[in-house]
């Protein structure tokens, strides 16, 4: 009798489940966050079960700061080019870059692959890869025109992926910020990269925090199946994108007045982005899991 009434529990249970995952994602297409139930743990032992909610959500892994050091204005340069900020360059910049885990990382609910305020990058000291090439410039995708474009090549493109350094052929430091961002998110969610770093990879399955959590894959361009970036606008000319709104560089911006940079120049030089990755996530239970997965994870897929 008992073991009838903790199955039947456990069917509510699960029905409550089944039934929030009937329930629309109330979301922007743009929010960071994304919080939605995408299925069910299912945890069955010898003398019964337990259900526990299968949640997905976007964590903000690493906060990648992105400076121009030879940004000093020339009066020389004019004003022709109105998101570069006057400062001393044409089309071929150079930028370094940081990456830190964000103090908010693996606080939302499910667990996380960095650590808060931890580094993973600093281009200061991946010094041959970043300002030289490296092994990156003997790849495929550095040889080859359309292999891993941020855009889509050939009709729209602000860059290319590989080789993964500082430099850049972009007349938009905005864009071009974007650029060395995915070149490091590129490089911190993959292993044994050619360059000076700790990844963010992290195993596929882990247990943290009394929950079972499913990691995200490598970052990709042009789509937020493995994460995407929440512009950090400070001190700049922005006429205001909105907090926790989140974007895919790449964006064609062609019949665009201003440009996709127009409006978003650091007056610093420095631009801030966080890279938000998904993860699925349940509580840990007693026995062995038959992980239910209903509905995908991203539910809302955004492409360039």
């Amino acid at each position: 009798m008992k073991r009838m009434n903790a199955i039947s529990r456990n069917l509510k249970k699960m029905l409550i489940s089944m039934s929030l995952l009937c329930t629309p994602v109330i979301a922007q297409q743009s929010d960071c966050l994304q919080f939605t139930v995408v299925g069910i743990c299912y945890w069955y032992y010898y003398y019964g079960s337990d259900t526990t909610i299968l949640y997905g959500h976007f964590n903000p892994d690493v906060i990648v700061s992105v400076t121009n050091p030879q940004g000093v204005d020339r009066a020389e340069d004019g004003g022709y080019l109105a998101d570069t900020q006057n400062r001393n360059h044409q089309n071929l910049i150079y930028q370094d870059a940081r990456a830190v885990g964000h103090p908010l990382t693996g606080r939302i609910y499910c667990p996380s692959n960095t650590s808060a305020l931890r580094p993973y990058f600093l281009s200061e000291v991946d010094i041959p890869s970043w300002r030289w090439g490296g092994l990156d410039v003997f790849t495929l995708a550095a040889t080859i025109p359309g292999l891993r474009e941020i855009g889509r090549w050939p009709l729209n493109t602000w860059g290319a992926v590989y080789p993964r350094t500082g430099w850049t052929i972009q007349h938009s430091e905005p864009k071009s910020s974007g650029i060395v961002a995915q070149r490091v998110g590129d490089i911190l969610t993959r292993s044994h990269e050619p360059h000076i770093y700790s990844s963010i990879k992290g195993d596929f399955v882990f247990v943290e925090s009394d929950k079972i959590t499913w990691s995200p894959g490598s970052l990709e361009e042009n789509t937020n199946v493995e994460g995407w970036w929440e512009a950090l606008e400070i001190n700049s000319d922005s006429s205001g994108t909105s907090f926790g709104q989140c974007l895919l560089f790449g964006e064609n911006d062609t019949l665009s007045a201003n440009g996709w940079g127009g409006g978003r120049v650091a007056k610093n030089g420095e631009y801030l982005y966080t890279l938000w990755r998904p993860y699925t996530c349940c509580e840990v239970s007693v026995g062995v899991l038959i992980k239910i997965q209903i509905s995908p994870y991203p539910v809302i897929v955004m492409t360039n």
